[in-house]
């Protein structure tokens, strides 16, 4: 039974094991949800039906909450895996109106705002670069869930030069927000077909989701291949996360409880995993002893020899560092000068 429960300790979803009508195990993240839920007691009313002999898939509400969960039939006893379901109370056209505001609002404060320029006012640019962070990240889930979709531009691009020289950026800003950025591999080149753009904006939001985890001091970024494929392992240093953080930082927090300070609005790693999808790859949540690590996977190939040629992107970043803007949640508001880094 220890083996079982750590393994259940390790799974990232919630989880519980029912045997003959009866709670018989309860990962930590599924007590994160349903603290109500007790070894040895039957079932709750509102668990989803239960079937001794087909898997099935669904959804169910536990007080003001609901969940999408899929129940499968084993030898030991019935699975059930649930997590949040997702929902909106915005039509596509109420959204699409709201972030034209949003940034004809920002676009006027930074305009207009004299103090915003200045440099005895750090903590409102500061803002003001988380602000523009979060429209950003809004309008990206919108484009991703219409039908045109997020603009993908494969290339044949360089990983390993692209991880060099984010981190060469990245470190001496994290460095002043008490994190160290360690960049490891063995490999001088790495080609992949890939978007530089997307794939950066990935790796950014992966480095500032790590680096907001409560009691990290260092970021580890190890680049290696595995079975053909390039394999991206992002890591903690410092203290393993409770559980009330991870669900935070994996942004699988509830309505039942208050958000943890300074957890974000729960769009990064949505990002980042369709990022991972638009390249047929993957992006892994590994929940290791001394603390989870975000694990990608992507495909080198094929690789396309043709030269490619594309219009170029409209800038949408009215100006700012997008290493800051990306950034903005972890940086110390003194980095937020009138001079953006290079």
């Amino acid at each position: 039974m220890s083996d079982l429960n750590d393994l259940l300790a390790r799974f990232p979803e919630a989880a519980v094991l029912i045997q003959q009508g009866q709670i018989a195990a309860v990962n930590p993240m599924a007590r994160h949800y349903l603290p109500q839920l007790e070894l040895g007691a039957p079932v709750p009313p509102w668990f989803p039906p239960l079937s001794e002999t087909s898997s099935r898939s669904g959804s169910f509400t536990a007080g003001l909450s609901s969940y999408d969960f899929r129940l499968s039939a084993t030898e030991d006893g019935l699975w059930l895996t649930f997590r949040p379901a997702p929902s909106t109370a915005l039509t596509d056209g109420q959204l699409d109106g709201v972030l034209r505001q949003l940034r004809t609002f920002l676009g006027e404060f930074l305009v207009e705002s004299e103090e915003l320029s200045g440099p005895d006012r750090p903590a409102l640019r500061k803002s003001f670069h988380r602000m523009f962070r979060l429209v950003d990240n809004l309008d990206f889930i919108r484009l991703a869930g219409s039908g045109g979709g997020v603009p993908f531009y494969p290339v044949a691009m360089d990983l390993a030069g692209l991880c060099r020289q984010l981190c060469a950026e990245a470190a001496p800003l994290l460095h002043d927000a008490g994190v160290t950025l360690d960049y490891q591999s063995d490999l001088s080149s790495l080609l992949i077909p890939g978007d530089p753009q997307l794939l950066r904006r990935l790796l950014l939001e992966l480095i500032s989701n790590t680096a907001r985890a409560a009691g990290q001091q260092a970021v580890r970024l190890r680049l290696r291949t595995q079975n053909g494929g390039a394999l991206l392992t992002l890591s903690g240093g410092g203290i393993p996360p409770s559980q009330r953080q991870l669900a935070a930082m994996l942004q699988q927090d509830t309505d039942q409880l208050l958000p943890m300070p300074d957890s974000g609005a729960g769009l990064g790693l949505s990002i980042a995993r369709h990022i991972a999808a638009l390249h047929r790859g993957s992006l892994l949540v590994d929940l290791g002893q001394s603390g989870p690590s975000m694990i990608l996977s992507l495909p080198t190939g094929p690789l396309d020899p043709r030269v490619s040629v594309r219009s170029p992107i409209l800038q949408q970043d009215g100006g700012l560092s997008p290493l800051l803007v990306a950034l903005s949640d972890v940086l110390p508001a003194r980095l937020f000068g009138m001079e953006a880094p290079d």
